[in-house]
């Protein structure tokens, strides 16, 4: 995992990122975060080969303002810039894995109350976080709090986040509201009411009814532009939700808006830096034309997303975990995990526990959900 250091230059943050093992620079998703500002992230810098330097920021460490001491508008001011933040990053299909959720690099600026976070761009990074949840347990874990009230307010929160069957996104803002109204002012009511219906990602705004596992709007959406995406974020849009962000060794990132300004790197340029080429076997979902490499030997589908390697959203007939993809000496083996719904290849059921082998060309069927399996 790359080596993080937090420190200041010119009065502002400074975070400095050593890449170690096998991780390279992603020069597609850097290029991205050089060439667009966006509110709550901050901008990286290559200084060397295996170097980055993040900057863009005056604050210190979270960890730092959460042993200070905090009430519940401080923390709840937290939480929700934090979900927000990772909402919006999932809407522009970032690889969520790649953005560090350490308490002690996220920084707070403590003069205008504001959370910034940072990406690495690199390919085969090992980790840099493991959940929103974990985070959330981490910062209510440290944080000293002002008062016996805003503990117990934490505690119900954690609580509710910690739950067995999981929590949305705007059923987490929905707790702040009522928690703080300070800090999510009420919402203005709508001609017509909306039954809350939590699920986990897609790729087009909606209302938030956003969920950490799975999403599904009734009708589909055009995609939006990368511009409709970056005033979004820079806006703090509630509106946006997570997109599919399929697990790839190359995720998609929205390419630079700015490629007449591009400068060039030629220290990124080196042979150490080609990257290997492998074939893996693809998935491509009928429904939104999203394809995803199956490129580790256990990989998992469903609408779980922090269980699964690929989220399938807008379907809430599909299991949380709904099947499972074995690769072993060169194919590939579908088996159904008991879903509610069944699993089917070209049309033939799969029976529960049971590996069936997949061929290229073979239409695979999780409930009503069709893919295209080709073999690479």
């Amino acid at each position: 995992m790359a080596k993080l250091k937090f420190s200041e230059k010119n009065g502002g943050v400074c975070i400095l990122c050593r890449t170690t093992g096998s991780e390279m620079l992603n020069e597609a998703e850097y290029r991205y975060f050089v060439d667009n500002s966006i509110k709550g992230w901050l901008t990286p810098k290559a200084v060397s080969a295996d170097k980055l330097e993040y900057t863009g920021a005056q604050g210190v460490p979270l960890i730092n303002v959460l042993k200070q001491g905090v009430d519940k508008k401080r923390y709840y001011t937290i939480v929700s810039q934090l979900l927000t933040i990772l909402d919006t990053a999932a809407n522009c299909g970032f690889n969520m894995k790649n953005i560090v959720l350490d308490p002690d690099f996220i920084t707070f600026d403590t003069e205008n109350n504001q959370l910034y976070l940072f990406y690495l761009p690199l390919w085969y990074n090992e980790s840099c976080n493991d959940g929103v949840v974990n985070c959330l347990r981490r910062i209510s874990t440290f944080a000293e709090y002002d008062s016996q009230e805003d503990y117990n307010s934490v505690d119900g929160f954690m609580n509710f986040v910690c739950r067995a069957e999981g929590f949305t996104i705007s059923s987490a803002m929905e707790h702040i509201r009522r928690e703080a109204p300070e800090v999510l002012p009420q919402r203005r009511s709508a001609a017509k009411p909306v039954k809350p219906e939590f699920s986990r990602p897609s790729a087009a705004p909606r209302t938030s009814d956003t969920r950490l596992s799975d999403f599904a709007p009734k009708e589909p959406r055009p995609q939006s532009t990368a511009q409709t995406i970056i005033n979004g974020i820079n806006a703090g849009s509630e509106q946006f939700r997570h997109t599919e962000g399929p697990r790839l060794a190359e995720p998609k990132i929205i390419p630079s808006l700015n490629e007449e300004n591009r400068q060039g790197l030629p220290e990124l340029k080196k042979k150490d830096f080609a990257r290997p080429e492998v074939s893996y076997p693809t998935l491509t979902r009928r429904a939104t034309g999203v394809t995803v490499n199956i490129d580790r030997p256990v990989f998992h589908i469903g609408k779980e997303r922090d269980k699964v390697d690929f989220c399938v959203t807008e379907n809430r007939t599909v299991s949380r975990l709904h099947a499972t993809i074995y690769t072993r000496n060169g194919s590939c083996f579908v088996e159904d995990n008991n879903s509610t719904n069944r699993t089917y290849i070209n049309g033939t059921p799969v029976l529960p526990n049971r590996e069936i082998k997949l061929k290229s060309g073979d239409v695979l069927k999780l409930s009503d959900e069709e893919f295209d399996f080709i073999d690479g």
